[in-house]
């Protein structure tokens, strides 16, 4: 009873950790969206992703664990339900949260993709109209040098 007791502690403290997680998961995907909006540099935009890699990490290793443990005392857990109901509602209740904070960090992740795609096919515009600047520059540039000879056939030979 007592082991048992500890594992659904476990569970409880797992789901809270998860939470904590999606809630800095989501303060990340603000402060990414501020990034990508403000065109920061990239250091601040690669800082962000980084650290949201880390916490999707953590989030992986946590959800493995707490279905590690469900998988060992589910069915003694069921077998008692009664005894840990206020447990059970507790994991019902942070499980529920957790799919509203999944969701809503899934949502702004799909607008900070569609964010960068926009700056990065906007940079691309830009590029290419630089590398079309700097052609039209050297054609024009050849050109005029091209120009500077001329054509004894065409000069008038009379003084």
């Amino acid at each position: 009873m007592i082991e048992l007791r500890q594992y659904v502690k476990i569970l409880v403290e797992s789901l809270e950790k998860k939470k904590k997680i999606l809630q800095a998961l989501q303060e990340e995907n603000k402060k990414q969206e501020e990034a990508i909006k403000k065109n920061s540099d990239t250091g601040e935009f690669d800082r962000i992703v980084e650290y949201k890699g880390q916490l999707i990490r953590e989030l992986e290793i946590l959800d493995n664990g707490f279905e590690n443990v469900y998988n060992r005392i589910k069915d003694e857990l069921l077998a008692e339900k009664a005894a840990y109901r206020n447990e059970i509602a507790a994991m019902q209740k942070l499980i529920e949260e957790i799919m509203g904070l999944s969701v809503s960090v899934q949502t702004t992740e799909q607008r900070n993709k569609q964010l960068v795609e926009g700056y990065f096919s906007y940079a691309r515009g830009k590029i290419r109209q630089a590398k079309k600047s700097v052609r039209v520059a050297n054609e024009y540039y050849k050109s005029m040098s091209r120009g500077g000879y001329s054509d004894s056939a065409l000069l008038d030979k009379k003084k």
